[in-house]
């Protein structure tokens, strides 16, 4: 047991404070005493926000880890910096200890060919025992959740939110089927927190770091899951996109990357 380990309540202090992801791993019991008496009319603030606010999530089966933890996953502390000083789950969090997960991406404003192949592609590999990871996201995401689920495999949604918010609304359903199929939510917000378009962006290096590899199912060449797919280039992660018989603008992320050899051609 390490006695200088902060609580998350702690944690959650000093990432208000701003303080970066490296001077929270080496903030010591010690180092936050100080911290808290040179400011402590704004940590009493904190303090009692974030033991609200972790409560709040305990009642509702939200598991809460610290970059301190020893349980925190591995391979989130592989991105290093990038990695967030706390991470809420919600369901089977077992699934972020597993090293076979493949992340499935797109853009929202997919067509027809572009869903079925994040569809297909999620089936196909639920069948084969693999973790889903996708954005919860409308059009690729949520078609690669429901391809997983379709075969009844288990799949990780990771999304930009606190986990008392679904975004969009509309997939709410989808979030509960997640659920109810031993799968899990994943999130760096705390409740209350909404979506944003960085914090959007954010989240996608999250999708990356938690998967062996990382499908572009179908994407323009300006769309967010192209900031997926350069955290796969920049974590070391195998990178493929969908092959398809006609390029479009709709499907110009593909092509560019097959072409650049920025990732490997796959056939849905």
């Amino acid at each position: 047991m390490n006695d200088n380990k902060l609580t998350i309540e702690e944690i959650q202090c000093l990432i208000w404070f701003g303080l970066t992801l490296h001077q929270i791993r080496k903030t010591d019991l010690a180092t936050f005493e100080r911290l808290y008496y040179e400011n402590q009319a704004q940590f009493d603030v904190w303090l009692d926000k974030a033991e609200k606010l972790f409560d709040r999530e305990y009642e509702m089966g939200v598991k809460v880890m610290s970059i301190q933890d020893g349980n925190y996953p591995a391979n989130l502390l592989a991105i290093g910096n990038d990695a967030p000083p706390i991470i809420h789950l919600l369901g089977n969090s077992r699934l972020i200890e597993r090293t076979d997960s493949v992340a499935i991406v797109g853009a929202r404003a997919a067509d027809r060919q572009g869903l079925d192949a994040a569809f297909s592609l999620g089936a196909k590999y639920a069948s084969e025992g693999k973790v889903i990871v996708s954005g919860l996201a409308f059009g690729c995401d949520k078609a690669a959740h429901e391809g997983c689920l379709s075969v009844g495999g288990e799949t990780i949604a990771v999304v930009a939110s606190g986990l008392n918010i679904t975004h969009p609304i509309e997939n709410r359903p989808l979030q509960s089927r997640i659920i109810e199929n031993d799968g899990l939510l994943l999130s760096e917000q705390p409740f209350g927190v909404k979506a944003n378009p960085s914090r959007l962006v954010a989240r996608n290096r999250l999708q990356v770091a938690l998967s062996e590899s990382v499908i572009l199912a179908q994407s323009p060449e300006q769309s967010g899951s192209m900031h997926t797919m350069r955290f796969a280039r920049k974590y070391y992660k195998k990178s493929y996109a969908v092959e398809f018989s006609k390029y479009t603008e709709i499907n110009g992320g593909n092509r560019l990357l097959i072409e650049s050899r920025q990732a490997i051609p796959l056939k849905s």
